[in-house]
């Protein structure tokens, strides 16, 4: 009698392991098909205090809206490429890629075709933050100021605007008065260049196509240097040092900072623990450096594709936007035109 009790207990122990197993590891998909019906080449993305997701929807060339049940509409722009303001449904994006809040829950959007910066307002209304809308590498005034792609935005505690200015391979900064300057990076410009990797104090850092940008509670900025195939950290005061990848290498290897190997990240995301999240897009994974600098693979094997199993089995096409919602972390997938969900 006693074996069978120790042997049904062994059982009910294996049983409550499995599923624990099962629940701490779920990917699902929230939004979108595996064509262009509903998303189309989804890029950055924020969520609301309410969990709604808002994308950029490049292809669609609009900034579209997910509830947290699913359901999908065009929330800004008319579905035409331009770059007008005026209202919600009058309002025109050229290929939007960054999207974020600001403390008043104005939507910030980085128009990687229009070459400029946009705001959402609370009531609807679509207007020019900075940019002339023509393709450039010009500090000053927001009004003249000129942008080459950009394409990761987040703000500080401050009201400052921090912009990846992707083809120019700098991080530029809006200050709350509206004035443009170079924040970090310096070197070549231009799509077809090949800038440097280096760490640094402020304009003697070099970047390489940055993306996607967040920033933590002590307002660093997190960048993810796409061409360096690394994840930058900028202090408040400007300096940039690199937190995961090694520059100019590809690969696929986790692991502490100076062994991982990381190709082509895009987008990336920071928590109140100071954990980065990020999408490895090249890689077609999702990955994680921990608090220490260690790089994990959540989602993914590394080959292209679509399949919705266990995530460190699944196949994705090219991630990028991605954000964290209580133990819910959500991130687009640009080839798949889908955005996934993975509970932690």
């Amino acid at each position: 009698m006693k074996l069978k009790a120790i042997f049904l207990i062994f059982i009910s122990i294996i049983l409550i392991s499995a599923s624990c197993s099962k629940k701490h590891q779920t990917l699902t998909t929230v939004a979108g098909k595996p064509d262009t019906t509903l998303l189309a080449e989804p890029f950055g993305m924020c969520i609301d205090a309410e969990g709604n997701l808002f994308v950029a929807d490049v292809g669609n060339h609009c900034i579209s809206k997910v509830t947290p049940n699913g359901e999908i509409s065009r929330f800004a722009g008319s579905g035409n490429e331009g770059n007008e303001n005026g209202s919600l449904r009058e309002a025109s994006f050229n290929s939007p890629s960054g999207v974020c809040f600001d403390k008043d829950r104005n939507l910030l959007v980085a128009g990687f075709g229009g070459q400029n910066i946009r705001k959402i307002s609370r009531d609807g209304i679509v207007t020019t933050v900075a940019g002339t809308g023509k393709e450039g590498y010009l500090d000053g005034p927001a009004d003249s100021a000129r942008f080459s792609s950009p394409r990761g935005i987040c703000i500080d505690s401050k009201g400052t605007i921090f912009v990846a200015d992707c083809w120019n391979h700098r991080i530029r900064k809006i200050s709350p008065n509206g004035i443009v300057t170079t924040f970090a990076g310096g070197g070549k410009t231009g799509e077809l260049v090949v800038n440097d990797w280096k760490d640094g104090a402020d304009t003697t850092a070099r970047f390489d196509a940055p993306c996607g940008m967040s920033i933590d509670k002590n307002d660093n900025l997190y960048v993810a240097d796409a061409n360096n195939n690394c994840i930058r950290k900028i202090t408040p005061e400007g300096y940039v040092t690199t937190v995961a990848g090694i520059g100019k290498q590809k690969g696929l290897k986790d692991g502490p900072y100076g062994s991982s190997l990381l190709n082509v990240p895009t987008e990336l995301f920071v928590n109140d623990q100071f954990e980065v999240f990020f999408s490895d897009t090249y890689n077609h994974c999702v990955r994680k450096i921990d608090k220490n600098g260690v790089v994990t693979t959540l989602v993914g094997t590394g080959e292209k594709g679509f399949t919705e199993v266990e995530p460190l089995n699944s196949l994705l096409s090219s991630p990028r936007g991605i954000c964290l919602y209580g133990n819910k972390l959500f991130f687009t997938e640009w080839g798949n035109h889908t955005i996934q969900k993975l509970e932690l």
